[in-house]
């Protein structure tokens, strides 16, 4: 039977007589190298992507201020508003966090822009936000990103203040001629990272 089924694996008892019991102590081991099997066979996919991470400004305060339901009618805005702006800029969303999000570009300069746009468009709903923009290798597996670019851009993202738009060195090198402006915020230092990283904010001439 095993053999008709995908990736099935068959594994036999020792002789002898057993009791339900018994498989506790088979299975959790059994399953386990199956799963690692599985892992092992779809490694992790890196692909160049730009991050876009943000966040709501003084979400808990508004929230113990105003009152759940409140909250979840600003929160359906967010998500309508930000939904509209993603797809304006070709961006994807790749994960909810809760108060934010974090989503990929296949450009630097679009997603500076989308970041650009958000912050008025969820202004005019009292919802005020910040953002981070990096690019870099990014580790895809299944559903899931990681790796240090996207580590990066979350970390700048939380540096920013109500309203702005920051950026990485790299993001500003490779939006030459984007018509975006750059001003430079100096080397900061990144939690967890080992050295500082140039930030910059981003602005509309």
């Amino acid at each position: 039977m095993a053999d008709r089924i995908p990736n099935a694996v068959l594994r036999e008892l020792p002789p002898g007589e057993h009791y339900a019991t018994d498989l506790i102590e088979v299975i959790p081991q059994v399953v386990l190298e199956f799963v690692g099997q599985q892992a092992d066979a779809t490694p992790a996919e890196r692909v160049l992507s730009t991050v876009l991470f943000t966040d709501i400004v003084g979400s808990t305060e508004m929230l113990a201020a105003r009152g759940d339901e409140y909250w979840r009618r600003q929160l359906d805005d967010h998500d309508r508003l930000v939904d509209t702006v993603l797809g304006r800029y070709g961006g994807r969303r790749a994960k909810h966090t809760g108060d934010g999000i974090f989503a990929l570009f296949d450009g630097p300069t679009k997603a500076a822009r989308c970041g650009l746009d958000l912050v008025p468009a969820l202004a005019t709903h009292g919802i005020p936000i910040r953002a981070g923009v990096h690019i870099g290798e990014c580790e895809k597996c299944g559903e899931e990103w990681s790796g240090m670019a996207v580590h990066v851009g979350a970390r700048i993202g939380a540096m920013a203040g109500a309203g702005e738009v920051l950026a990485s060195r790299t993001v500003r090198d490779l939006s030459v001629g984007s018509g975006l402006v750059f001003e430079e915020l100096g080397p900061r230092r990144l939690k967890g990272l080992p050295e500082d990283t140039e930030v910059f904010r981003v602005k509309v001439p």
